[in-house]
């Protein structure tokens, strides 16, 4: 009896971690209709998706609220950290870190530390930060959430053209667009 109690234990545990290590994803500009984007534009991975002024930005996956800057500082202070404007970054449930500048405001409730689930709405786009002059757009950047928090680490270090691809068009595994863009950014 022992050894069916221990493998039934056993099953039980490893099924809730095998549950606990799948995320879901979304596109993280809803609806996603209203968004374009195209590879390229930064001299590092980092992408800009357009979309109209309020639109709305939501969590690519369920994670934990890692930064918010909720005040657009960058005419006052010209701080290269600064250049996202009004952003708010997301240790995401699969180990990456996700980042959405150029807000042009930050969803009601969002604090540092909380859980967010995959689709909650983060916050709005606009155009702060440096991006005053442009068409409204998210800044979108992926990291490792391992890596020491900068800005230069926060605004992209992994390409996220294919992961958003995979997101918009839903004709591929997201996790895997990821990971393959985060193993070539290693082997570099």
């Amino acid at each position: 009896m022992r050894i069916s109690c221990a493998a039934v234990l056993l099953v039980i545990v490893l099924s809730f971690i095998a549950g606990a290590a799948e995320v879901s994803y979304v596109f993280p500009v809803q609806p996603v209709k209203s968004a374009s984007f195209k590879k390229g534009g930064h001299g590092y991975p980092g992408i800009d998706i357009f979309a109209g002024k309020g639109t709305a930005f939501v969590s690519p996956v369920s994670g934990t609220i890692e930064d918010i800057q909720s005040t657009d500082l960058w005419e006052k202070t010209r701080d290269p950290a600064l250049k996202g404007g009004i952003w708010i970054s997301i240790a995401g449930d699969d180990g990456y870190r996700y980042y959405g500048s150029h807000l042009e405001g930050i969803a009601a409730g969002m604090t540092l530390g909380k859980k967010v689930k995959t689709g909650e709405v983060l916050g709005y786009i606009g155009s702060s930060g440096n991006a005053a002059r442009t068409p409204s757009h998210l800044h979108f950047g992926i990291s490792l959430a391992s890596r020491p928090y900068t800005y230069l680490v926060r605004r992209g270090e992994i390409e996220p053209y294919f992961f958003l691809s995979c997101l918009r068009d839903n004709r591929c595994d997201p996790r895997k667009a990821l990971d393959d863009a985060a193993r070539k950014k290693r082997s570099r």
